[in-house]
């Protein structure tokens, strides 16, 4: 795959333009990545904030509550979990625990851990625990975004 890159100043707004001959995983991967720029809304003490999908690192649930951890942030989204993967899985989501997701893309390490769970460490230096009923469908994302960074080289 050849990647280009222009800078032309005379631009009124960045764009992408993505050239495939056939639909692949590498293309639907792409694809994804890039609608995960399309911005949500994020409440804090101090309001409404615009945040973007691909910028949360995981997601927890507190007090019937979604909350979105970012690098140092956390905003409150209106969303269930559940509604929030059906809309965002595909943007690198996947569950953790009953009340947990993850960004996959964020996870910096992996590592055994007691009852066949995992340790996550995030890009940020926060370790969350993989529940292991949950681990199947984590190591199968990984497994796929795995195999399509392969597909590149």
């Amino acid at each position: 795959m050849k990647i280009q890159y222009w800078k032309d100043p005379s631009l009124e707004e960045d764009h992408i333009d993505v050239h495939y001959r056939q639909e692949t995983e590498t293309i639907d991967v792409i694809r994804e990545f890039f609608s995960s720029f399309n911005s949500i809304m994020g409440k804090k003490e101090d309001g409404m904030h615009k945040i973007h999908p691909g910028s949360i690192y995981y997601l927890e649930v507190v007090d019937r509550k979604l909350f979105a951890y970012q690098e140092k942030e956390v905003y409150q989204l209106d969303y269930s979990l559940r509604n929030y993967l059906e809309l965002f899985g595909t943007n690198g989501f996947v569950q953790i625990g009953k009340s947990m997701a993850v960004n996959i893309y964020k996870v910096n390490r992996l590592k055994a851990d007691l009852n066949m769970r995992l340790r996550l460490q995030m890009d940020n230096g926060e370790v969350l625990i993989l529940n292991r009923n949950y681990k199947k469908a984590f190591l199968e994302m990984l497994k796929h975004i795995k195999e399509v960074c392969y597909e590149n080289n």
